[in-house]
Parts: C-alpha cells; sequence; structure tokens
C-alpha cells in the first residue's frame, strides 16, 4: 500500500486530532478541583470604586459583559445617565445575586442591567468550585454562606458530567500548550532539533480560538449546555433557583430588573440555531419577568452581530466592541432611567 506524501504540519494535525480525546487524563492534573480554605474578605474597595458616580444604573455579569460593552464609549453615551460594572469573568447565577444584594443596592440605582446566556438562572450551582469559589466569596457577606450551601447542593456533589473536570477554561488552555508540544516534539524526531519556529506558527494558527470550532473552548458556555433536562424548564420556583430572591430584593429598593439574554456565537449564516425547548424556555422567562414588573431583552436573532464580531466562543473581540456598545444602547435607549443625550454633530 502506498501513502500520500503529507506535510510535517498536516501530520501534526492528524496527531492532535487523534491524541485530544485520549491525552486529557494523562497530560491534566487528576486532583481535583481544590476548595477555598482561607478565608476571603468582601472587595471593599471595588465596592467604593463602584460608588464613586452615585450610579443610576448597573450593570452584572461575566465576559459577556467584559468582552462586549466598551465602558467608557457607554459610559459618555448614555449620559446624563451614570453607570457602574460589577462584571467578574466566569461568574454565574449566584454570584450575581451577591453582586446584586451586597454591590448594587447598596447604591440606591433604578435599574440593574443581568447579562447572561440560556440557562444561566435555572443552573444556580455552576462555577461555585475551586478558585471560583474564591470570587464568589469576594462578593459575600457572612450572612450569605447559607445561600451559597443552598445552591451548591442543587447541583450536587457529582459532576453532571464525567468531563467536567477538563472542561474548564484554564484546563482547556493546559492541554492546548501541552498538545502543542508534543506535536513539536514529535515532529522534530530524527531531526535533532525542536526549535522549529514555522512549526511553532502553524500550530498557534491551527489552535487559534477564531479557527476552531465554534462549541470548542466556548468561554465558558459547554457546562451550560449540558445542563439536565429539568434545568432547562423554566421555573421560578424557591426550592430550585434564585429567580424569586432577584425579584424580591428588586422589588424592595425600587430596582428594576432587565435580564438581557446575549447573542452566542452564530454559525456561519450569522444564525444561533435555537431547539424548541431553549424558545419555550425563553418566553416562559420573559413572561415571568414582565409579570413581575422586569424586562427580559434579547438580542439573540439580531442580523447585525455578525460572525466576524466574535473572537474565542461566545467572547467579542476587541476590534467589535465600539460598535457592539452603540447598538446595545439603541436597544436598551429607552428603559434607562433618563433619555441619553443626543450624539454631537459630527463636523
Amino acid at each position: 500500500m502506498r501513502f500520500l506524501p503529507r506535510s510535517r504540519v498536516e501530520f501534526c494535525q492528524l496527531l492532535l486530532l487523534a491524541a485530544a480525546a485520549l491525552a486529557a487524563p494523562l497530560l491534566l492534573p487528576s486532583d481535583p478541583p481544590r476548595e477555598s480554605l482561607k478565608p476571603i474578605a468582601f472587595d471593599q474597595p471595588r465596592f467604593d470604586r463602584a460608588a464613586r458616580n452615585h450610579p443610576s444604573v448597573v450593570l452584572i455579569g461575566n465576559s459577556m459583559l467584559n468582552t462586549r460593552i466598551d465602558k467608557p464609549l457607554l459610559n459618555q453615551l448614555a449620559k446624563p445617565n451614570s453607570l457602574a460594572y460589577v462584571a467578574e469573568g466566569g461568574t454565574r447565577s449566584t454570584v450575581w445575586f451577591f453582586k446584586l444584594k451586597n454591590f448594587a443596592v447598596p447604591l440606591a440605582p433604578k435599574l440593574v442591567f443581568l447579562f447572561y446566556r440560556d440557562y444561566d438562572f435555572t443552573a444556580p450551582w455552576l462555577h461555585l468550585e475551586g478558585e471560583r469559589l474564591d470570587t464568589a466569596r469576594s462578593f459575600m457577606r457572612p450572612e450569605d454562606e447559607s445561600l451559597l450551601e443552598f445552591s451548591r447542593k442543587l447541583g450536587g456533589v457529582a459532576p453532571h458530567s464525567p468531563l467536567e473536570p477538563y472542561l474548564h477554561n484554564q484546563t482547556a488552555l493546559t492541554l492546548r500548550s501541552r498538545l502543542t508540544d508534543l506535536a513539536i516534539d514529535t515532529a522534530a524526531f530524527g531531526r535533532g532539533s525542536t526549535g522549529d519556529k514555522k512549526l511553532q506558527a502553524q500550530l498557534n494558527s491551527l489552535f487559534d480560538f477564531q479557527n476552531l470550532r465554534a462549541d470548542t473552548f466556548d468561554a465558558g458556555a459547554i457546562a451550560n449546555d449540558i445542563l439536565p433536562t429539568d434545568s432547562k424548564r423554566f421555573t421560578a420556583d424557591p426550592a430550585k433557583n434564585l429567580l424569586e430572591k432577584f425579584n424580591t430584593l428588586a422589588k424592595d429598593h425600587g430596582i428594576r430588573l432587565v435580564f438581557y439574554r446575549v447573542k452566542r456565537r452564530p454559525n456561519e449564516h450569522n444564525e444561533v440555531v435555537q431547539d424548541g425547548e431553549l424558545r419555550a424556555y425563553t418566553a416562559a422567562f420573559r413572561s415571568w419577568a414582565e409579570s413581575q414588573g422586569h424586562l427580559l431583552l434579547d438580542e439573540t436573532e439580531d442580523p447585525r452581530l455578525t460572525l466576524s464580531m466574535y473572537h474565542d466562543g461566545d467572547h467579542f473581540g476587541k476590534a467589535a466592541m465600539a460598535d457592539y456598545t452603540h447598538l446595545f444602547l439603541q436597544r436598551v435607549q429607552g428603559c434607562l432611567p433618563l433619555p441619553p443625550q443626543p450624539a454631537a454633530p459630527t463636523p
């Protein structure tokens, strides 16, 4: 049998594809994520920074906010409204509640945006382990410990997927680095050199997030997508999630909530495929939010948000943030406490 000649780069691509599924247990640390062993103080300096402008609007979220909103630009465009941001990458709905309770409420805003993806609010146990547990505690007060334990118990002790230990962003980056090193070493076998800069550049390009499948290392979204079926049915039952606590806390302090659903990474046609289950969930979520005097805004079907604006997974690239910020203001300006000032005419 004769084989067609292949370049070393093609060989490495084949090697990586074959190895990735089998290499994780061998290449990655076997220890489970560590729990928080030291006391974590409330982040008072961060709160003080948020309080300086006496904001009438607070935006809460994670990287779905941080990689979309150009904050200095939105601050300017939204005047005379004053804004504050409490966005920490990797956080989910339990930590967002702590942000609402311990950061937003004391600032006495009129409006709070909560950036989210799909089923975030009915999976309050997500991202409450290891270093993310430390992050959660930095937004908590002592009386919040019982609520933290409530959310963690809802998720159970066992992971929802046998792959869960390998789906965290830092773990994925470690695997990427080690597989790259393995490919270079293998390609250099017999040549007496591992310093192949051309091959390294090819591998960097191969592994660039923009060249990976849209669902690969998807900005922390995989855990959301593999939720149990029960978590994909909308409910505000206080025994199952924190939505009623969000609602009650906001009402008690005269705050209107805007549940802001961001557009997931689209396909090559700039569309996000949604199954009937997700559409029904979103419709029920909107109905509940509006019945409580809040809003649910959904940018999922906005054709102006195109694939070219995305970088890694659901994250936007920096070059798209200004355009996105203008589009965001157009979408939300009607619910701001004060109408934004007209843009200055272009000279």
